[in-house]
């Protein structure tokens, strides 16, 4: 592999923004002791792409130790431990009134792994960094001054639309299996064509696909998720499934929900469907998805989204001719009033994933009409019983909804007088 350097000169409009004092600071600090310090990875290619990036990572040729050093005594800068300082990285909290937070790593040589340990070679050397890179397009970095420094044509695969592994496929995907799922989740990304999978790159995800089973659920799922909300998704989920990665990733092997997945996401794409609600074609019992949940130790938010929609999925259906979303709607109005919200978000995933777009649109737009009454309001009318007070307001919703949701506080408490109801 060539290790020869292209340089590229970027107009100081696109990456100065980005300049914080923060980060003046910081690389007028590594500058100062002669280290050498650059945006590296998605920074570099967000900014090429003309996208704000979300985050900046910088890289150096200091070492964790050097680091430490000098930030040793300065009360500017903060350092935040977290379980990557094996690996080189240190997490910097800069600044005092108004605080930044940055990921600085050392420069690799290597990355080897046996099981789940993992030995980390550093280096000094710009060029033997930017080769034992997983991607090509993440392999660029750029200098305070704007230049970027291409050491594997990186710039021109980003032009392509092309994701290409740097050197040996297999050995960059032993180094760290996640990058199988960082393959898919760039070439979602970036590629122009769905299908454009180079034949190497699917052997060797194959080959290397058990090593996934050493990887934390929490990051299987980090991937998943950009994943199934990118460009392409059906398309990519099926081409992942195809690779036989399925049971590794906490997935039901199947041979026909891959496809209905796809068609699914063909159905709803334009509405943006949350990664559960793709997810959840995949599974046929509570046990599947159990074990998908065990897995990835998804959060309680996304997991009850998919228990919903596993619940509910055949159960509600438009069956009113008037108003196709009145089963939909009562199912809200009859919800506690504190989950009535949260249902209305559900109800929207539950007609992507039965594709009933027509009528998301309408949905969204409906206001969730609140019952007027509550226990308060009966004791302020001086009503006392043996009853309990949920047995008066059960019969009151159910006048409510024969209203069709229009009678008010007052109306519905001379109905509960003059109906006998109160004196029941």
């Amino acid at each position: 592999m060539s290790s020869s350097v292209r340089c590229y000169q970027i107009n100081s409009s696109e990456y100065q923004h980005l300049f914080s004092s923060q980060l003046i600071y910081l690389f007028s600090l590594f500058n100062e002791y002669n280290y050498s310090i650059r945006f590296v990875g998605g920074a570099v290619r967000d900014i090429l792409l003309g996208v704000s990036p979300h985050d900046i990572d910088l890289a150096t040729t200091a070492t964790t130790n050097d680091i430490l050093k000098l930030i040793q005594g300065d009360s500017n800068i903060e350092l935040v431990y977290t379980r990557a300082e094996h690996f080189g990285t240190l997490t910097l909290i800069v600044g005092t009134t108004i605080r930044k937070t940055f990921q600085v790593t050392t420069l690799k040589r290597s990355i080897n792994r046996h099981g789940k340990d993992v030995f980390v070679e550093f280096t000094d050397n710009w060029s033997i960094d930017a080769q034992q890179r997983d991607l090509s397009i993440n392999s660029l970095s750029m200098d305070e001054h704007g230049i970027v420094y291409d050491y594997i044509n990186g710039i021109d695969d980003l032009k392509m639309n092309r994701i290409r592994f740097n050197g040996n496929i297999i050995r960059r995907l032993q180094e760290n299996p996640i990058r199988i799922l960082r393959y898919f989740r760039f070439f979602g990304r970036l590629s122009s064509d769905p299908y454009a999978h180079e034949s190497d790159v699917l052997e060797a995800i194959q080959k290397c696909a058990m090593t996934l089973k050493d990887v934390s659920g929490e990051k299987i799922w980090i991937e998943l998720k950009l994943i199934l909300r990118g460009r392409f998704a059906g398309h990519i989920m099926k081409t992942i499934l195809e690779q036989k990665l399925a049971p590794l990733l906490g997935l039901p092997e199947s041979s026909v929900e891959m496809f209905e997945l796809e068609n699914r996401w063909l159905r709803c794409m334009n509405y943006q469907p949350e990664p559960m609600t793709l997810l959840m074609t995949l599974f046929n019992d509570q046990e599947e998805f159990d074990t998908f949940c065990k897995r990835v130790k998804c959060s309680s938010r996304h997991k009850n989204l998919g228990q919903f929609l596993l619940d509910y999925r055949y159960l509600i259906q438009p069956m009113n001719n008037n108003d196709l979303l009145y089963s939909y709607k009562e199912f809200i109005i009859n919800s506690h009033q504190t989950q009535q919200n949260i249902r209305h978000q559900y109800i929207i995933e539950l007609l992507k994933y039965q594709g009933y777009i027509y009528l998301i649109d309408e949905i969204k737009q409906w206001s969730i009409p609140k019952f007027p009454i509550d226990t308060g309001d009966l004791q302020q009318n001086g009503l006392m019983s043996n009853r309990s007070f949920s047995h008066f307001l059960r019969h009151l919703k159910e006048q409510w909804k024969l209203s069709q949701h229009k009678m008010t506080k007052e109306e519905l408490i001379e109905y509960g007088f003059q109906s006998g109801l109160f004196y029941m």
